[in-house]
């Protein structure tokens, strides 16, 4: 009875008090009256994107980083990246954009120059690599960016949540991640845009040839549903002495190695000699239905000066093409289909990455599938499954020797915040 009274009494005290009173009338301070991260950079004209990819990858053979250039280790969980995009990039004027990944796959995107641990040795370009960095001017149909940013060859990227694969695809290994240099851009119609640049080259962030590498593109919106982009990239690239070993003085980081013609088996020098490099890329897309699109994405490439044996240089030459097939069930599920062939005439290419001479004319054979799983709109499970097949022997085996046939299965984690 007492303990009742004494609560009546306190409650009467409270509502009564006139500091409580007072409290109870101030406007409530809640954490969504509070300006965010998100905001505060809205407010000043700046988008931003982080991301985290982490996965588990497993292969029955030893993997040829000249095929899965992101994924060497047979049997590992990963944290492939931690991404940062910061951007200003108004319609008019100046803006710019800086893009920060840092992670196992930093190792293999950073660029000559400027990757944190250059070392010959394989996937040792470091932890941390700045694919994107580059002042913007816009001026009506004109765009201009000067500094580094993404190459416009190919289908799939460095950024890990703009892919609809685990795995980066064969192609993705023999086309150029990004380029240094200056890009201008006119879009002449509202579906037609042309791009002429000048670069250092294949993924050099410092140039390694005295000359320099031409860019040309045309982007075709031929409908709301279909486009194609045609892009050409021609110079010299610094080619790699036949059975070069690693010196302290040689230092290459990994994206340079696994970019030239010959992997990481045949390293450049320093000084070495040079080659003329010519990419040709067509990318086309098509919307099949709002949930289905379809793309393939075809290469070929030659260069000069290649070390085709310990005797020979000549001319190295490859093609190859990758078609995918994506279909989203609902806001939950999707589905990703990829099958792609790379020739490569003297197997220079896409010879053994774990050391050995090339193996002659071989082709190389894949098929991927994905399915993607989606809890919220900010995270995706992807697993995946990926079979690759070589018409000559190029993925190792626990007992040293050489088979035609790998394959590859993961569960990749990547949470958007």
């Amino acid at each position: 009875m007492k303990k009742t009274s004494l609560l009546a009494l306190s409650s009467l005290l409270l509502v009564s008090s006139p500091f409580v009173y007072a409290d109870a009338t101030a406007p409530a301070t809640t954490d969504a009256s509070k300006p965010t991260l998100e905001t505060i950079l809205s407010n000043s004209g700046i988008t931003d994107k982080e991301y985290i990819d982490a996965s588990y990858i497993g292969h029955n053979q030893t993997p040829n980083t000249n095929i899965q250039v992101i994924d060497p280790n047979k049997n590992s969980f990963g944290l492939h990246q931690l991404g940062v995009v910061l951007a200003k990039q108004p319609k008019e004027g100046f803006g710019g954009l800086v893009n920060i990944i840092a992670g196992s796959d930093a190792g293999v995107i950073c660029s000559y120059g400027i990757c944190t641990n250059n070392t010959a040795q394989p996937f040792s370009g470091g932890s941390l690599a700045l694919p994107q960095a580059f002042i913007q001017y816009a001026k009506s149909s004109w765009t201009t960016l000067l500094g580094k940013f993404p190459s416009l060859a190919g289908a799939e990227s460095f950024d890990s949540t703009l892919n609809t694969n685990m795995t980066r695809s064969i192609l993705y290994n023999h086309q150029p991640f990004t380029h240094t240099g200056l890009r201008i851009s006119d879009a002449l119609t509202g579906s037609t845009t042309l791009t002429f640049g000048v670069n250092n080259g294949w993924d050099q962030a410092v140039a390694q040839t005295g000359s320099k590498t031409i860019e040309l593109a045309l982007n075709e919106t031929f409908t709301t549903d279909t486009s194609l982009v045609a892009s050409i990239y021609s110079g010299d690239e610094a080619m790699p002495q036949y059975g070069a070993t690693y010196t302290p003085g040689n230092v290459v980081p990994l994206t340079y190695t696994a970019n030239t013609i010959g992997g990481s088996a045949l390293l450049p020098t320093n000084g070495g000699r040079s080659g003329l490099r010519n990419i040709y890329d067509v990318v086309f897309t098509s919307n099949l239905t709002a949930q289905t699109t379809f793309i393939v994405d075809a290469d070929y490439v030659t260069q000069q000066n290649a070390a085709l044996s310990a005797t020979s240089v000549g001319t190295e030459t490859y093609w190859g093409v990758a078609a995918y097939l994506n279909h989203q069930f609902n806001d939950q599920y999707r589905i990703s289909l990829r099958a792609e062939q790379l020739r490569d005439e003297q197997g220079v290419a896409i010879a053994y990455s774990g050391g050995g001479t090339p193996l002659g004319a071989n082709t190389v054979r894949e098929v991927t599938l994905t399915l993607g799983y989606a809890p919220v709109k900010n995270v995706e499970i992807r697993t995946e499954l990926r079979g690759d097949r070589a018409d000559n022997p190029i993925f190792g085996t626990s007992n040293g020797s050489l088979t035609q046939n790998m394959l590859t299965y993961g569960v990749q984690g990547i949470y958007k915040f």
